[in-house]
């Protein structure tokens, strides 16, 4: 699949969704995950259901406990020197698997991969 097919492909998936059925795996440290994105939980589930930044997309296959598993990468980006990116697997629920800032360097060498 191409990156714009997997972007629509996404957003259409997210949008079954409400802000409920989205579960953070790591809900141990959210905490600390809040703290490392700047952010709270609700402003990340809004950004996950809005779609709005979402500019790139990659699809995995992941073996977890002996199973393969459909993830995928998302990357919003706000502006150049801003963005995060957050694992998703779907199911009937969305699984935020982990989510992570990106910084000036990154998102610079991620934007060659983008295009």
């Amino acid at each position: 699949m191409s990156t714009n097919s997997l972007i629509e492909y996404i957003s259409k998936k997210i949008k079954d969704y409400k802000s409920n059925q989205i579960i953070f795996t790591k809900i141990k440290l959210i905490d600390w995950l809040c703290k490392r994105n700047s952010t709270t939980l609700e402003e990340m589930k809004n950004e996950l259901l809005n779609g709005k930044n979402l500019v790139h997309v990659v699809k995995q296959e992941v073996v977890y406990l002996n199973q393969k598993e459909e993830r995928f990468q998302c990357y919003f980006v706000y502006s150049k020197t801003k963005g995060r990116c957050y694992i998703l697997k779907f199911e009937e629920v969305i699984k935020v698997i982990t989510v992570f800032p990106l910084g000036r360097t990154t998102l610079k060498r991620y934007t060659r991969k983008f295009k």
